[in-house]
């Protein structure tokens, strides 16, 4: 077992594009994390992996054909694994049993049965087992949940969400990351997609949905392929709360919307692999809309912890115009763009300081922390 006080050194599993492209640079960047092993079948993936440590600095990289190998050394003490849904069970078994922490990427399994055996292997090894649901440490997601949890739009009355993408440009069946359309229980939007919102929707409300109703059907999946381009669905929470949700292959959305008996709450982009999203929340007087681009810091502080603020600005008393035409300028930055419209009061993140300034009554965001 790992020690969090010190580095956890780390195996990856599965050198694909979410890997390559989205995790490991949060990795490879992370104070309290080491990549020490990789393992894919594909060795271009393995040497364009083994490129990007040396660029961190990392020469040490062992590289293995078969992941049996990285599960033998003694050396990893979690493995990260990435591999298609199908893949999981047997690579989740085989690290439990090597005594490896694991974090999977989602989802977990194919079916309940299957992530039951999961989780009990886990168990019975006695390591932590966790799935790589990432945007739960994103501050879009973070900033959401506080909004839901103050009531800022009251009672929640009703949950609208989608999250789609175009899938057969990128991921045709017969090429890499074509299991998603051939793979008869692991593919499909529903697997791949679906389980960001249903998952979202129970962390977002502290709630779990407890009845739902769903059906498939196709609009441009390739002829003969098993699985379905198009999952809708509704569904009612534990606390009673009714709603519906929509993937796709066919379009590019992601989007949860909160409605409430005194406004609403829209979340854009906190499952997109694009960096960023944006809140909007309505409820009477009380405007905030927020735009947050911290992807890989996301990864990052998946991978260790280490924390900073976000910091604000105020630009009380300023015409109504002259507040629009600032926000809509968005600084020219890195620096996240936050504008909280609380009566006269319009607050955005400081570039150049790291006191906050304005009202020490201002309403700031919750105290999202990120490297």
């Amino acid at each position: 077992m790992p020690d969090c006080e010190n580095v956890i050194r780390w195996g990856v599993v599965g050198c694909g594009q979410i890997a390559v492209d989205k995790s490991l640079p949060g990795l490879l960047s992370a104070k309290r994390a080491k990549l020490v092993a990789i393992a894919d079948p594909l060795e271009p993936r393995c040497a364009l992996t083994l490129d990007l440590a040396k660029q961190a600095g990392l020469k040490s990289v062992r590289s293995y054909a078969d992941a049996a190998g990285l599960f033998a050394n003694a050396d990893v003490d979690s493995v990260y694994i990435c591999l298609p849904t199908g893949q999981h069970a047997a690579a989740v078994s085989t690290a439990a049993e090597s005594k490896k922490a694991i974090l999977c990427e989602k989802p977990l399994g194919r079916s309940a049965a299957e992530v039951c055996r999961m989780i009990q292997a886990a168990k019975h090894a006695g390591v932590p087992l966790m799935t790589a649901y990432m945007s739960r440490f994103g501050d879009v997601f973070q900033e959401a949940k506080r909004l839901l949890a103050e009531n800022r739009i009251g009672q929640v009355t009703f949950v609208s969400a989608n999250f789609s993408y175009t899938c057969l440009v990128p991921y045709p069946p017969g090429k890499p990351g074509g299991w998603r359309w051939t793979d008869a229980e692991g593919g499909g939007p529903c697997l791949d997609i679906d389980v960001y919102l249903a998952f979202g929707i129970r962390e977002m409300l502290d709630d779990r949905i407890a009845r739902v109703g769903a059906c498939q059907v196709n609009t441009i999946a390739p002829k003969d392929v098993p699985t379905h381009d198009t999952t809708m669905a509704w569904f009612q929470t534990a606390e009673g709360v009714p709603g519906t949700f929509v993937t796709t292959f066919s379009h590019n959305e992601c989007v949860i919307t909160f409605y409430g008996t005194e406004g609403r709450l829209d979340v854009h982009g906190c499952f997109s692999q694009k960096p960023g999203g944006r809140l909007e929340c309505h409820a009477g007087n009380f405007h905030y809309i927020g735009d947050l681009s911290h992807w890989n810091r996301t990864c990052r502080r998946l991978m260790s912890l280490s924390t900073t603020r976000l910091r604000f600005r105020t630009f009380a008393g300023f015409s109504p115009s002259e507040r629009a035409r600032r926000l809509k300028t968005r600084f020219h930055t890195e620096t996240p763009y936050v504008a909280v419209h609380f009566g006269d009061h319009v607050h955005l993140p400081d570039r150049n300081s790291h006191r906050p300034r304005g009202p020490r009554h201002a309403f700031t965001p919750a105290n999202v922390s990120f490297e």
